[in-house]
């Protein structure tokens, strides 16, 4: 529903005012009352001020819904009660009845009754890890049904559940129901003991440091095997206590254990261990000797420290020499070929005999590589990498590059004996021609990795216009046809620029200059200059300029102060006039403030129908307000006289 205009508002306020003021009504808001229960309609609004013993039609807002008409009868002292309401905000009354209209425009809520909130007595705050956890009930004590969230209690995790119930008049709640972790009970020989062969065990006592007593299965500690011996309570211990265990491991005689294990072979300076002073399985002691020689073969022993069931051991240490492998045929591992030439052969043996595999395998006469030879018959020979090194086929390249556009008369490149990437050669025809299109072929000389090589050398004319083009003057608004510039050689491209943008044509652009429409924003006239430049290749010609004018034209807001919607085809519609209209909202009234139209954009017109119906000769009012695309802010006022 739009807002009423403040001219319409002006005038149902004074018609209101002086209709209350003539009776002697003026209605005053006495009483509300809420509804009794939940989602209820039992509430009441009751107003005073009003004729006695008089039916009123009555309209209101609930909840920015309109209801009614309802037909209510006033009492002998003029109070009137609108009954059956549910919760909700209330505002906006009217009362139609004894001849007028009457309204109330300010509001009253009402609301739904409090109960309160859900009660669970029967629910526990802790339970025990693992014990059965309790069951959630869609019930309340005091009788609220609803849901969990979460639905289902954890018997492992402490948790908070919500109970939200389902008539929404009361509020939801929360419960904490606590998991405490299972203790076992306590003995003062601790759960567990580690004998090596064979020592001291406890005895096992009937009663725990908690005081709680029960039975061990074994009864009697056997020192000579490892066992689980189990506490079981007599009676269930209160709390979250349990039985418990006592665990006897015995051990026998370790043998320690190392990374390195107990012998390796490694070459001449290779990597040897750091011999440490405790095992892999936990055996500490001393080595002797205690650093290993990377450079010669030896035996290491390693002695476990008193008390420890372990035995000593050796670590064996061969050494041997370092080899390279050497090949002839690679002086100092490189070899150089051109690209395509045959390829070295890469030999399965070294000059003294290890073989092995290389990697590559096949030597590439197309571009340059890393070979490397991985002796298979001597762990100690370091892998060898011979370098084979394929020079490209190469193309000369010079600064000039391979072609050139040029306009006739500039002076031409020399054609140098050697490539810019160092080919030696010469070329046919040896001069460049600055006046002739023509192609050079450059031949290089013998005994290099190179090819021919061309250069394109392109002599272009210099471009002109034909005619000139005129300047130019118009109107705001006007259309411009497209222009293109004649030139004298076909081909020509031209780039134009225009130096005002506000003219309504683009800063820029090549070939045509496109048909557009003029704009003149301003009160005075204004001025661009289009320059066009015509080229062929890159060699330019004379630029040309001209001008073009554009004239401003009448920027404000007009609206006709009379129309004739006779049906004679001569102004037949009211309309808004304005060529910088951005926004529009027109309100047309006629006498007695009832608005008659609004008018949202120009092109709209009145046609002086009010509903469907033809509206009487008089004279109407307007209220305008606009945005013009200049950023003005324009509000006017005025009449309209309708005839026919």
């Amino acid at each position: 529903m739009k807002p009423l205009s403040l001219p319409y508002l002006l005038i149902v306020c004074i018609i209101t005012f002086c209709c209350n003021y003539a009776r002697a009504q003026n209605p005053t808001l006495l009483l509300s009352n809420n509804p009794t229960t939940c989602h209820g309609s039992e509430g009441s609004i009751t107003f005073g001020g009003l004729l006695p013993n008089t039916t009123y039609q009555v309209r209101y807002f609930e909840n920015g819904v309109q209801k009614g008409p309802v037909t209510l009868l006033s009492n002998v002292t003029g109070q009137l009660t609108i009954p059956n309401l549910s919760m909700g905000a209330y505002r906006n009354f009217t009362f139609t009845g004894g001849g007028t209209t009457l309204s109330y425009v300010a509001g009253t809520p009402l609301s739904d009754p409090f109960l309160p909130p859900p009660v669970f007595n029967f629910l526990p705050s802790t339970i025990c890890l693992g014990d059965p956890a309790p069951t959630l009930p869609t019930t309340s004590d005091n009788g609220y049904s609803g849901s969990w969230s979460p639905s289902t209690v954890s018997n492992t995790q402490t948790g908070t559940y919500t109970f939200t119930p389902t008539i929404t008049c009361a509020d939801p709640v929360s419960i904490t129901i606590t998991v405490t972790p299972k203790a076992p009970v306590t003995f003062p020989f601790g759960t567990g003991r580690v004998l090596c062969n064979t020592g001291p065990v406890p005895t096992l006592t009937n009663t725990s440091i908690e005081g709680i007593t029960g039975s061990w299965s074994p009864a009697v500690v056997d020192p000579t095997r490892s066992g689980t011996y189990v506490f079981t309570p007599t009676v269930p211990p209160p709390g979250c206590l349990t039985g418990t265990t006592f665990t006897l491991t015995v051990n026998p005689p370790i043998k320690p254990l190392f990374s390195f294990g107990n012998s390796q072979s490694i070459c001449t300076g290779g990597g040897v261990p750091t011999l440490p002073n405790q095992s892999q399985n936990n055996i500490t002691g001393s080595w002797n000797p205690a650093v290993v020689d990377p450079n010669n073969s030896g035996t290491y022993t390693f002695t476990p420290d008193p008390g420890q069931c372990a035995i000593p051991v050796n670590y064996v240490l061969t050494v041997n020499p370092i080899i390279p492998p050497v090949f002839s045929i690679f002086p100092n591992s490189k070899d150089t070929i051109c690209s395509g030439d045959p390829a070295p052969v890469l030999p399965a043996a070294s000059d003294i005999g290890q073989t092995g595999t290389w990697t590559p395998a096949v030597v590439s006469n197309t571009k340059s590589g890393t070979y490397v030879f991985t002796s298979t018959s001597d762990p100690c020979a370091p892998p060898t990498t011979v370098t084979v090194t394929v020079k490209p086929i190469i193309t000369p390249a010079f600064t000039f590059g391979p072609s050139q556009s040029v306009c006739i008369n500039i002076n031409p490149p020399v054609l140098p004996g050697v490539s810019n990437n160092g080919v030696n050669g010469t070329w046919s025809p040896a001069i460049v021609d600055n006046q002739n299109t023509g192609t050079y072929t450059f031949t290089p000389a013998i005994k290099q990795c190179a090819v021919g090589a061309t250069f394109n050398y392109q002599v272009n004319p210099i471009p002109s216009f034909v005619t000139t083009k005129k300047d130019t003057t118009v109107l705001d608004g006007d259309i411009l046809p497209y222009y293109d510039f004649p030139v004298n050689i076909p081909v020509t491209g031209i780039n134009w620029t225009n130096n005002n943008t506000d003219i309504g044509l683009t800063a820029s652009g090549s070939g045509v200059v496109p048909s557009f429409t003029a704009t003149n924003m301003t009160n005075d006239s204004i001025t661009g200059v289009v320059t066009a430049t015509p080229y062929v290749n890159g060699c330019m010609g004379a630029a040309q300029s001209y001008k073009i004018t554009v004239k401003p034209r009448y920027k404000d807001i007009y609206v006709p102060n009379v129309f004739s919607p006779n049906g004679d085809g001569k102004n037949d519609l009211l309309y808004v006039y304005g060529n910088y209209i951005a926004t529009l909202e027109m309100h047309i009234f006629n006498q007695w403030g009832q608005k008659m139209i609004t008018i949202t954009d120009k092109k709209q017109g009145w046609d002086g129908k009010f509903k469907g119906s033809f509206q009487p000769v008089g004279v109407y009012v307007y209220v305008l307000r606009a945005t013009t695309t200049d950023g003005r802010q324009l509000n006017m006022k005025g009449s309209i006289t309708l005839v026919r």
